[in-house]
């Protein structure tokens, strides 16, 4: 599993979420290695990581989100993506997607997800049936490839390989996942976990994985024009803010290479594919925990936060302000500080 590691002490180990990398971590690394050893890992698939021999010729056919015009995360007409609070994400028509309380998410065949009140859904994922009532919702009982759980395995592995035992896991939506997987499992000393996934409904598991699918198809569609983009404060709020509490700041060499990563990563129609199935729904006990918001999250939006104080009301729960799904770039010091804290 390819991993950057630096800094000695006890062992900070950081995972990254769906369609990332390890560089994600860049904005905290060095404050972290002041302090401690800090191993940053690329998932399966993801980075600079093989895929895993099961999803290695999976495509994104039959649940990719169009890729043509409009269906992208940009500025162009018929795309608009807004940090307003009802946080809508439009596009062609009958691809329209919002996280308004109550209102509908629909989209093609084949990804569509239409709510009754914001309750009932259904998706091609096989998330939640026609009652609205999840199919497969686990704790910790679903091991597919590119599942939580799966890659809880995978991360375990590779730590004992490495001979880490017990670290602190900082861990960025579904790397938070999986590092509230292996709290659970009790692999970890202790947790941070960023935005993760595991507290949304089956609306909010749609919603994720449209605006992450958009992302991706809209970074294939522009990919020619990528460069010429992110080198304008323009481009980098329109195709960034998604991710981003403040996108303008970024380096646009960074926004490349991140968008490149999102665009090429072989694991990545699996793990979208799974998203929703594993969620936290009981008390992890004897692991210190702590979990960090972004109250200008648009892809995990920050009221999950509120479902996270319920299922783990022992955990330790912070709100970021102003930043967004990707926090360490948004406001580093505070990201560093939390994992520090934990350590």
């Amino acid at each position: 599993m390819n991993h950057h590691r630096r800094g000695t002490g006890s062992p900070i180990v950081l995972i990254h979420g769906i369609g990332s990398r390890w560089q994600v971590w860049n904005p905290i690394l060095a404050r972290l290695a002041e302090h401690h050893e800090v191993i940053a890992l690329d998932l399966p698939g993801f980075g600079a990581s093989a895929p895993d021999d099961a999803i290695a010729d999976i495509s994104d056919a039959g649940f990719a989100v169009p890729s043509d015009a409009g269906m992208a995360v940009t500025s162009d007409p018929g795309m608009a993506v807004t940090s307003d609070p009802g946080m809508a994400v439009t596009s062609d028509p009958g691809m329209a997607v919002t996280s308004d309380p109550g209102m509908a998410v629909t989209s093609d065949p084949g990804m569509a997800v239409t709510t009754d009140g914001g309750m009932a859904a259904a998706s091609g994922a096989g998330i939640a049936g026609a009652d609205g009532r999840p199919e497969r919702v686990s704790g910790g009982g679903l091991s597919g490839t590119g599942s939580v759980p799966q890659l809880a395995d995978r991360v375990g592995e590779f730590l004992t390989e490495l001979g880490v035992e017990r670290p602190t896991i900082g861990g960025s939506s579904l790397g938070g996942g999986v590092a509230l997987e292996l709290a659970r499992r009790g692999v970890a000393r202790s947790v941070v976990a960023f935005s993760p996934v595991g507290f949304f409904g089956a609306v909010g598991a749609a919603w994720c994985r449209t605006v992450v699918s958009a992302a991706r198809a809209g970074g294939t569609t522009l990919s020619p024009a990528l460069p010429r983009l992110f080198a304008t404060r323009a481009g980098r709020v329109a195709l960034c803010g998604v991710f981003y509490g403040h996108p303008a700041a970024l380096a646009p060499e960074d926004c490349l290479a991140d968008a490149r990563a999102l665009v090429t990563a072989p694991g990545f129609a699996t793990a979208r594919r799974r998203l929703g199935e594993w969620r936290v729904t009981s008390a992890i006990t004897g692991v210190p925990i702590t979990i960090a918001w972004g109250d200008r999250d648009l892809v995990l939006p920050r009221r999950q936060a509120r479902r996270a104080r319920q299922v783990l009301p022992n955990a330790r729960h912070v709100r970021l302000p102003g930043c967004g799904h990707l926090p360490f770039a948004d406001d580093p010091e505070a990201c560093a500080r939390l994992l520090l804290e934990a350590a």
